[in-house]
C-alpha cells in the first residue's frame, strides 16, 4: 500500500466520520456507525468505564442520546496517524433544554477501514457543570457513568 492509498483511506473515514456526527443523536448515527464497527471494538473516554462491542457501542452511546437528544458535532480538524486518526470533534447539544458544548479530540484506531478502537479525550468540566445544573434530566446518566471500570 502506497501513502497516497493510505492518505485517501484516512480522508474517506474522516468524511464518513464527520457525516456521522453531523446528522447526530438517534437512531439514525446507530445505522451509520455500526456497520463500520470492529465486532471487537474497544471504546474509552473520561466520565464512562471503557467498553468492548458492537453492543456496548450502542449502550455506550444511548444514554448521552437520551440525555442530550440533539447532540452532534462537525469535524474542524484530524491528522493521520500510523494506524488511524486523530480527529478534533466539538459536539453541542441541549442538556435540559439548556446548551452544552464540549470539543472531544478522538484517536481512532481503524483495522480494514472499521473502528477498532476509538479514544475520546476530552475536559470534562463543561459536560459535568451542565449536568449538575440539570439534575432531573442528568440522573438517569449516572448508572451508565458509576458502573464498574474495567
Amino acid at each position: 500500500m502506497t501513502l497516497t492509498e493510505t492518505k485517501s483511506q484516512a480522508a474517506e473515514f474522516v468524511e464518513f466520520f464527520d457525516k456521522g456526527w453531523r446528522a447526530g443523536a438517534g437512531e439514525h448515527f446507530f445505522e451509520h456507525f455500526l456497520p463500520r464497527v470492529h465486532p471487537d471494538v474497544r471504546l474509552t473516554q473520561p466520565l464512562a468505564p471503557p467498553v468492548r462491542g458492537r453492543a456496548q457501542f450502542r449502550a455506550a452511546f444511548e444514554p448521552v442520546f437520551r440525555a442530550i437528544p440533539d447532540l452532534r458535532g462537525e469535524v474542524v480538524s484530524w491528522g493521520e496517524t500510523e494506524d488511524g486518526v486523530l480527529v478534533e470533534l466539538p459536539l453541542s447539544g441541549h442538556l435540559g433544554g439548556r446548551p452544552v458544548r464540549w470539543t472531544t479530540m478522538d484517536r481512532i484506531v481503524l483495522e480494514d477501514g472499521m473502528i477498532k478502537e476509538r479514544h475520546a479525550n476530552f475536559d470534562p468540566l463543561p459536560l459535568v457543570k451542565a449536568m449538575l445544573l440539570r439534575p432531573q434530566v442528568s440522573l438517569p446518566l449516572l448508572p451508565h457513568l458509576l458502573r464498574r471500570r474495567r
